[in-house]
């Protein structure tokens, strides 16, 4: 890993630990009102990392941290990001509101649009998934539940066997690309 790499990379999780320390607080409206979830963001989270043996996206906040993440800049994502892919999803689903589709129908869109998002460099959609990753795997369920959690890591072995259903270390997620 290069400098600027590690630099980039120890930026995103300072950014995304800030963000889930705001996250903590109640989110309200002008008038004090608690804040209404977002139809669009909960539905992508939860298509993105469903509900398993372990709470998905969605059930651990991430929708929030996403619109946190956007209003802050987070991973070269903006405000307006959130506009884009209800514009990029309405254009896969052939103009019909994405939130509206039947549940298999959203996920074909999806799809289509996970599988088209890379061939783009700075697609809208790769920005989004990216941030829904950083704040699921960055949550306390995330790191802890979903992935095996060592909270002083051993020493370094090269060879480790792996059996199924082993977990991925939480130790390392700033190494991976998303």
């Amino acid at each position: 890993m290069q400098r600027r790499e590690f630099l980039a990379n120890s930026a995103t999780l300072g950014a995304a630990t800030v963000l889930w320390d705001l996250l903590r607080a109640p989110m309200v409206d002008a008038a004090g009102a608690p804040a209404t979830a977002d139809p669009l963001l909960d539905r992508v989270c939860d298509l993105v990392i469903p509900d398993t043996d372990t709470p998905g996206a969605r059930a651990v906040g991430v929708p929030r941290f996403v619109t946190l993440a956007m209003a802050r800049g987070v991973a070269g994502s903006s405000p307006d990001d959130r506009s884009k892919l209800e514009s990029l999803l309405r254009d896969a689903a052939g103009g019909a509101s994405f939130v509206a589709l039947t549940p298999a129908r959203q996920q074909e869109v999806l799809s289509a649009v996970d599988q088209s998002a890379y061939s783009e460099r700075n697609s809208v959609w790769a920005r989004m998934k990216s941030l829904i990753l950083i704040g699921y795997y960055t949550s306390e369920v995330g790191a802890t539940q979903e992935l095996h959690y060592q909270l002083v890591p051993g020493r370094y072995d090269p060879d480790v066997p792996v059996k199924p259903g082993d977990r991925a270390s939480s130790n390392d997620w700033t190494g991976q690309r998303f």
